[in-house]
């Protein structure tokens, strides 16, 4: 007998918006519900969605401070100045300072990559950046993905050593805002850049876009960097994928380019990355979240991001390879260390009602690796479903990593939460701490507050949306075409899930892996139509489904590739229940 692993929940659509995509875009009922479901509200705003096309990225100089930005920093590429790219230790930072790193080189100068050790230094301007600065002696110093919260070093770097400091980030601004030659971000209060959602990377790329301009003195740029820009879309693509930015907009754009840019790379270190997780042809956005980003990201986490920079910036192949190695083993131990803390508070919550009562989880723990408490966090969300913050603690302070549901916006409870903190920060679904260890338990009670007063009753619980039923005679070719239109598929465009009524096999699943542990069956059901099923990790479901003349109510994920060309399509299981 086959249960529901959780409760399922069916997503609502409005009815009228649904209806005008079917009749104004000839699409099919259940295309035109999908593209209701992902905020899709109108023809136009659909056929931009489904296009994707370069042309409807907004001009770069739409952003606050990037036109000025652009001028110093052409000026220094011109000017031969020395130029020092301050990233952060995550795989947005770290790509976002391999593109500005490789934008100099292809403007025919050279910059210095320089990232701060997550745990020596802390995060974002510091005064190791400030101690970077002075030992490098850069005229032009670039954030990328940080200094937002700058804790006024930017104004002290350029008061002290006459560096010119430009900030690029698109993390919610805290306080104070930093006094500088330019500050580029979204999310400057002062910023009317409509797109909001931009990754760091992201807004990388817009420099590079704007500085080429201003470079080419035209807004046609070389064919040299106007190749660049489009090639470095593939870094554009892993960090934002990476980052859980939204998919939505133009980060849609620059992450479906991307992909294709990622997929035919020169890139030496993004080349070996591939090899690494075993992808060969059409890259998605699921590999990078789950195959790509997280060797990126042990180097951070683990050991010291300079690796990434290594591996990303690298001149052969052997120079990738060789720093892909070691980033490898410290991917390994980033796996291990995860998998002991996340097992140990999920025995901790499952052993005590009171903390499953709760709107919020908050760990905190001395000699816990703070390099790992962020995925930790994530795996509490996706267990419980209610925010969750997990706090290393060492020598009476605590860094900490928080992850969220979409209705509690990070930001706004680390402001609520802001006199407790040393320091904080972040976007909607994941922020950083830092606090002293004395005050854990009022943070604890402060963060209760906050989530309960905005999460709606019931609402923090783990279930399983799904977008609506099927029947799989619906899921032809036609239908995976527009499906491939959809994608790419993410964070604010989740890939659809669909319930299958009264599914049945066609023979008996067979089972496939190293331990069995994959099934792979033809699915029917009373409508006729028959489509390849796929299970993963689903060996204990294997005695159920194997029982002659059973149906199932199932949830599967409809999913659409290419391999050399030739579309692969199939059923992925996500939950199921006998009948």
């Amino acid at each position: 007998m086959l249960t529901a692993s959780r409760p399922w929940r069916c997503r609502q659509p409005p009815a009228d918006v649904v209806a005008e995509l079917e009749h104004e875009l000839r699409l099919s009922p259940l295309t035109a519900r999908l593209l209701a479901l992902r905020g899709v509200n109108g023809a136009p705003q659909a056929e931009a969605f489904l296009a994707k096309r370069l042309q409807d990225l907004l001009k770069p100089e739409r952003m606050r401070d990037i036109d000025k930005a652009a001028q110093r920093f052409a000026y220094a590429i011109n000017q031969r100045e020395p130029i020092l790219i301050h990233g952060d230790y995550d795989v947005d930072g770290s790509t976002a300072t391999a593109l500005l790193t490789q934008f100099v080189r292809a403007c025919g100068h050279e910059a210095r990559p320089w990232i701060p050790h997550r745990r020596i230094d802390g995060y974002g301007l510091s005064e190791a950046s400030l101690l970077a600065v002075k030992e490098h002696a850069p005229k032009l110093m670039i954030t990328v993905d940080c200094g937002i919260a700058d804790h006024g070093f930017a104004r002290r770097i350029e008061a002290e050593t006459g560096c010119s400091v430009i900030i690029t980030d698109h993390h919610l601004p805290q306080g104070s805002l930093p006094e500088c030659t330019a500050v580029c971000n979204p999310n400057h209060p002062a910023c009317t850049y409509p797109e909001k959602g931009l990754a760091g990377v992201g807004v990388a790329w817009k420099l590079a876009w704007a500085t080429g301009k201003v470079l080419c003195g035209s807004d046609k740029l070389s064919d040299r960097l106007r190749a660049f820009l489009l090639d470095a879309l593939a870094l554009v693509a892993v960090g934002t994928v990476a980052d859980c930015a939204p998919l939505t907009g133009e980060n849609r754009i620059l992450v479906s380019h991307g992909l294709s840019a990622l997929s035919k790379t020169t890139n030496h270190g993004l080349r070996a990355l591939l090899d690494q997780a075993r992808l060969e042809g059409e890259v998605t956005a699921t590999d990078i979240g789950w195959r790509v980003g997280p060797l990126l990201n042990a180097s951070g986490r683990i050991g010291t991001a300079m690796a990434n920079l290594q591996l990303l910036t690298a001149a052969t192949r052997a120079e990738a390879d060789a720093a892909l190695a070691g980033i490898v083993v410290e991917n390994e131990e980033r796996k291990r260390l995860t998998h002991i803390l996340t097992a140990d508070l999920i025995a901790t919550v499952d052993a005590d009602p009171s903390l499953r009562q709760r709107a919020s989880l908050v760990f905190a723990g001395e000699g816990w690796h703070q390099g790992v408490v962020g995925i930790v966090a994530a795996r509490l969300v996706e267990q419980y479903g209610k925010p969750a913050a997990v706090i290393a603690l060492a020598d009476g302070v605590g860094k900490g990593s928080l992850r969220s549901v979409p209705t509690v916006h990070l930001g706004e409870a680390i402001e609520a939460c802001r006199p407790l903190l040393l320091k904080g920060g972040g976007h909607a679904m994941a922020a950083g701490l830092s606090i002293q260890a004395a005050r854990v338990e009022e943070f604890r009670a402060a963060f209760e507050r906050h989530v309960s007063a905005r999460a709606q009753p019931g609402s923090l619980v783990p279930r399983t949306d799904y977008d609506g039923d099927a029947a799989i005679a619906e899921l032809d070719g036609e239908f995976f075409l527009q499906l491939e239109t959809m994608a790419p598929f993410g964070m604010a465009n989740p890939a659809p899930v669909l319930q299958l009524r009264q599914a049945s096999f066609i023979a008996k699943p067979k089972v496939f892996g190293r331990d069995g542990d994959h099934m792979r069956a033809a699915l029917t059901d009373p409508g006729g139509g028959m489509r390849d099923f796929l299970a993963w990790r689903a060996k204990e479901h294997y005695a159920a489904f194997s029982s002659p003349g059973v149906r199932f109510d199932l949830l599967v994920r409809p999913e659409a590739s290419r391999w050399r060309g030739a579309a692969q399509t199939r059923l992925i299981f996500v939950d199921g229940k006998s009948c």
